[in-house]
């Protein structure tokens, strides 16, 4: 059974933080908190923004929780926080 990550891979169509929903729709990448516009394509945004960021593997938190690519919405909605952490793979 293979574990489901996100990965920096080309996109498709062209520390725990604490956040505070409802304080506007962002992504947070190493730390920077991005404003995003709601009803943008959800895997395309974290996957550009993880490039640009240098993140190979790595696993996305939709409003604190853990989202598996298979079960990403199609768009931010407004008020998402998303972030974007390196995957740790243990005894590597």
């Amino acid at each position: 059974m293979s574990e489901e990550y996100w990965d920096g891979g080309p996109s498709r169509n062209s520390e725990d933080s604490m956040v505070e929903r409802g304080a506007g729709t962002f992504i947070i990448v190493n730390g920077s908190r991005i404003n995003v516009d709601p009803g943008t394509s959800f895997a395309d945004t974290v996957r550009n923004y993880a490039k640009d960021a240098g993140l190979g593997k790595f696993r996305v938190l939709l409003n604190n929780e853990e989202v598996k690519p298979s079960m990403a919405p199609d768009v931010i909605s407004q008020n998402d926080v998303v972030e974007l952490r390196p995957y740790d793979i243990a005894g590597a």
